[in-house]
């Protein structure tokens, strides 16, 4: 019996439902770093307009970093039609940035029309996993990150936590333990950190483990098929 894919709750929900369709199994998990994952391949999607923002604010090699660091077999999938890479600003810099994750950081790309043929690839890789493959945690502890890039990838375990609002909380409560022992209300007066969010994070923080299929109130279970 093949493993489930691992798909991150933050992706499209057109794209696990697509799989779905396509008879892939498959598993929404909050994913960090990442946005899916089978086995030891560790896969981030990225539109081309979300690859060159990622480059403009200059996070891309990083996020590029921490996906290589914390599994075995990274992988990108660049989604869109390139010949639209000719309306981007400078791109030049784009295509150098490319090569650079090909050549110098040594992580594949696989290039994509759409969304789905992005469904297609993880359905072509998702029946190719091999029988009897070890069995992988939700979230791979990256092996070689600084003390602060570690510290905000336990933040970013955190319902609705990304890079930026993780830095926003280490630096309004100092530690990782600080943070998980806010209060809701200490939590609201972080930037951008809102009652639903600092509501979820308490929720999470302070609930008994029951089980891989217990889910916080509000959040949406989505059936095996």
């Amino acid at each position: 019996m093949r493993a489930p894919l691992i798909v991150d709750a933050n992706e499209p929900g057109d794209i696990p439902d697509r799989l779905r369709e396509l008879g892939v199994s498959i598993e929404v998990q909050k994913i960090a770093p990442g946005d899916y994952v089978l086995g030891p391949v560790g896969i981030e999607r990225k539109t081309l307009t979300d690859f060159f923002n990622s480059l403009v604010r200059k996070r891309l090699f990083e996020q590029v970093q921490r996906l290589r660091e914390a599994y075995p077999q990274p992988l990108l999938i660049l989604e869109g039609d390139l010949t639209e890479l000719s309306t981007f600003k400078h791109p030049q810099s784009f295509l150098g940035a490319l090569l650079a994750m090909e050549l110098k950081e040594r992580v594949p790309i696989l290039t994509t029309a759409d969304k789905e043929q992005t469904a297609l690839v993880l359905k072509v890789l998702w029946k190719s996993q091999d029988k009897g493959a070890p069995e992988y945690g939700l979230r791979h502890k990256p092996k070689a990150l600084s003390l602060g890039q570690r510290q905000r990838f336990l933040v970013e375990g955190l319902p609705s936590i990304g890079e930026t609002l993780a830095r926003n909380l280490l630096e309004r409560f100092g530690t990782v333990r600080a943070v998980f022992d806010a209060s809701a209300e200490e939590l609201e007066h972080t930037p951008k950190i809102g009652a639903v969010k600092a509501a979820e994070i308490v929720r999470l923080v302070n609930a008994a483990y029951e089980g891989e299929q217990t889910h916080l109130e509000g959040e949406a279970s989505d059936d095996e098929d």
